[in-house]
């Protein structure tokens, strides 16, 4: 294993400053941007702004 990279998600928080619970909030929102553009029509740019939208504001 290439000791660089944290070995454990405490290691990854110490180079970070993340929290694990930040960055499981950061991938369901991701998630629910995935979920959300997946109702949106391709030509609805409307639909997509809006989840966009969510996603960025999302805190």
């Amino acid at each position: 294993m290439n000791s660089f990279f944290p070995q454990s998600q405490a290691g990854f928080e110490s180079l970070s400053g993340i929290s694990a619970s930040e960055i499981e909030d950061g991938v369901d929102a991701v998630e629910a941007y995935f979920e959300c553009i997946t109702t949106c029509s391709l030509d609805d740019q409307e639909c997509i702004t809006v989840c966009t939208t969510k996603l960025r504001d999302h805190n």
